[in-house]
């Protein structure tokens, strides 16, 4: 389960870099794109700060946040995710945690269920990307996974 999940981080960041490849090259970013990647990156920080038993409730999921400093959340979430699945095994996979969501509520999942969860949640909000540069006459990224299983060569840049 291990290489599968380094196997979809590293997938997760290859497609959030092809949209910043896009944002680069645009003079606008739709708002609604540039508030969903803020939230698809600060969500993803924030589930991992609770795997880690350590959550940070001063993240804000809904508040877009500049682009520079998404794309360096993007590698740093990187790297934290990379190094957390290298470093965990089977039994903290399948570890029950408890956390409480922002309204509260008390919830119990396997760590496992999060792992799959963040990367699905982002792949949910990328195609929602698609959907919206498209409205406005601009041809998105491809970020199918068997696109990145087709061309990705092994080796993600970090720096």
């Amino acid at each position: 389960m291990k290489d599968y999940f380094l196997r979809l981080y590293t997938y997760n960041h290859w497609a959030n870099d092809r949209y910043f490849q896009l944002f680069d090259r645009q003079s606008e970013i739709p708002d609604r794109v540039h508030l969903l990647m803020s939230h698809v990156l600060v969500a993803q920080k924030l589930w991992l700060s609770r795997i880690k038993g350590n959550p940070d409730l001063s993240l804000h999921i809904w508040k877009p946040l500049p682009i520079d400093e998404l794309k360096a959340m993007a590698v740093e979430n990187t790297k934290n995710w990379l190094a957390y699945l290298s470093e965990s095994d089977q039994s903290e996979f399948d570890r029950m945690m408890s956390y409480q969501n922002f309204q509260k509520i008390d919830y119990t999942n396997r760590v496992s269920d999060i792992i799959i969860h963040t990367a699905n949640h982002a792949t949910y909000h990328r195609a929602q990307f698609a959907v919206m540069f498209r409205q406005i006459g601009i041809d998105p990224p491809n970020t199918d996974f068997i696109t990145f299983a087709r061309e990705f060569s092994g080796e993600l840049n970090l720096d």
